[in-house]
């Protein structure tokens, strides 16, 4: 190796700013063919550390060289293979091509932990400092966390948060393990970073990873494959791997075991062990993209005229956390569909109401169930006496046993409190919705929780880290349809039915009571004084009222 005649803070591997070299004609050649040819350059010039054999030239292998070629030769790429496959190494060689032979370029190396991304800079700059000086670009900074070079091509690290990279121009992103970031800060970063930088004609975005549950990086591979989203994709298996036989396989899945052995090595998708729904129905699931996406709302399907339409809502503090959710269900006929959620962790829950109740009249003034543990009881008085929702459901405690009913009376309450008997009725019916696919889902939010919706004791909860807010609406709708009313929300006949019964008891009750002289609108109250009322007072008046909200 060529010594320059300075170096960068003292450190011999490192060309410093403005030290020239006189090229010869044969490196003038070379540094053309390796511009042209970025599996070249990678096997003469670049270095990687081995465990067996330390520093070592990089020889790729037949699949590595395919994977470079796909890597530089596409804008969107999203790469999946098992562990130990060299896919972050074989990226940040990429990465060494891309900012030395290129200017004015900014690569920000992104991960779920700031040290994961630092980690695949250290790859790169191990790489950089065995270059040959005369090949490489003096250096402006070189840290733990920064690189830039004197062509002003950077490269950036951090861990994918929204305001990471926010207001940085990054000409190629990189993801490394996408599909550890928890589902929380993806949505996030996805939401607020993506379409900024993937809006560019040149830029490039490339994930990476081993598949880890329905996820974000599980989405953007099954859109890739289907050849919706614009992403190549790539998929390297484990024997395309020299040396890797029936032997090291055997040996793998007696040490990993057959959940990690088929996630790692095989690279299947899987939720989390022991979960509610069986392991093949959630395989069958998959997303579709909203019609319409604002503040938390996806809709997937417009309200129909004459579709009748269920919602079930879950209320969190709106502090963060666990979040404020609903689904709504078009409830006209088998197969039931949810055709929008609504999710948001920070909505205060005395605004939750207006949100609920607006969405609940779009969709048909649709029957609202809302569960009243905590803060929900709170949320369902404000839906009734503010908002003044009328098809919000009852229901009715006798003997440890809830029911919807649609009656009134001292016994009836709004909403629904989750107990032991309500979840366990609610998990066993909505597992039969699924997996007999009599309730369809497309939302990616919806399908990761249910992949993450574990046997915890003898119940179900959300896996260590993960939310379960979509999913218990999901377990209130599957009890709202094993309640013997569920049928009658539907049934125009026992509609009527409930309508002639209930104003017969009403008109029953009333006749003792009131009388109405002549034409004036005078009701005397036996017993008492006689009152002056306005109309909506009147018997009249009362049955009109109580006929719409019964026909609502």
């Amino acid at each position: 190796m060529t010594q320059a005649r300075n170096s960068y803070h003292g450190n011999p591997n490192l060309k410093p700013l403005g030290d020239q070299h006189d090229f010869s004609e044969e490196e003038i050649k070379e540094y053309v063919k390796c511009k042209d040819d970025p599996v070249y350059f990678i096997e003469k010039y670049v270095k990687i550390i081995t465990l067996d054999k330390g520093l070592q030239p990089f020889k790729l292998y037949d699949c590595q060289k395919r994977k470079v070629e796909c890597i530089m030769n596409n804008r969107r790429v999203v790469l999946m293979e098992g562990r130990q496959q060299g896919k972050t190494v074989t990226s940040a060689a990429c990465i060494l091509h891309y900012t030395i032979f290129q200017e004015d370029k900014t690569v920000a190396i992104m991960a779920n932990k700031s040290s994961a991304a630092r980690e695949v800079l250290n790859r790169y700059q191990i790489m950089y400092e065995n270059l040959p000086l005369w090949m490489q670009q003096g250096v402006k900074v070189w840290n733990k966390g920064d690189v830039e070079l004197e062509n002003n091509s950077k490269v950036l690290t951090a861990a994918t948060t929204a305001a990471a990279i926010r207001g940085k121009s990054v000409n190629w992103l990189y993801i490394d393990e996408a599909a550890i970031i928890p589902n929380n800060i993806a949505d996030e970063f996805f939401t607020s970073v993506y379409p900024t930088i993937s809006a560019g004609e040149t830029t490039k975005i490339l994930l990476t990873s081993t598949p880890l549950g329905y996820n974000h990086f599980w989405k953007f591979w099954n859109e890739s494959v289907e050849g919706v989203n614009g992403f190549e994709n790539m998929f390297i298996p484990y024997y395309e791997i020299p040396g890797r036989d029936e032997k090291w396989l055997g040996e793998q899945k007696q040490l990993l075991g057959d959940v990690k052995f088929n996630q790692e090595v095989m690279c299947e998708f899987l939720g989390s062990t022991n979960t509610l729904i069986n392991a093949q129905t959630i395989a069958r699931l998959s997303t579709k993209d909203p019609l319409y996406t604002k503040s938390g709302l996806d809709i997937y399907e417009e309200p129909q005229e004459g579709h009748f339409y269920a919602m079930t809502v879950d209320t969190s503090r709106g502090i963060g956390g666990d979040f404020s959710a609903f689904i709504v269900a078009d409830i006209t006929k088998m197969p039931y569909k949810v055709v929008a959620k609504y999710r948001d962790n920070k909505v205060a829950p005395m605004l939750y109401p207006d949100i609920i109740g607006k969405v609940g009249k779009d969709y048909n003034d649709a029957f609202i169930l809302v569960e009243v543990n905590d803060i929900g009881q709170q949320v369902a008085e404000i839906l009734h006496q503010e908002v003044e929702y009328e098809n919000m459901l009852s229901t009715v405690t006798e003997q440890a046993r809830q029911y919807v009913s649609p009656g009134f009376g001292k016994a009836t309450k709004h909403g629904v409190t989750t107990s032991k008997q309500v979840k366990r009725q609610g998990c066993f019916t909505f597992k039969s919705l699924i997996e007999e696919q009599k309730l369809l889902v497309f939302d990616e939010h919806i399908i990761h929780e249910i992949s993450t919706f574990t046997e915890k004791g003898n119940t179900y909860q959300a896996d260590e880290g993960y939310h379960d807010d979509l999913v218990m609406c999901l377990v209130l709708f599957g009890w709202l349809t094993s309640q013997n009313f569920f049928k009658d929300m539907t049934d125009v006949n026992t509609r009527e039915g409930v309508y002639k019964q209930q104003m017969g008891d009403i008109e029953s009750n009333l006749t003792p009571f009131i009388r109405v002289t002549g034409n004036e609108e005078e009701v005397e109250v036996l017993g008492g004084d006689v009152w002056l009322t306005h109309d909506e007072y009147h018997p009249v008046s009362l049955q009109k009222k109580l006929k719409n909200m019964i026909n609502s």
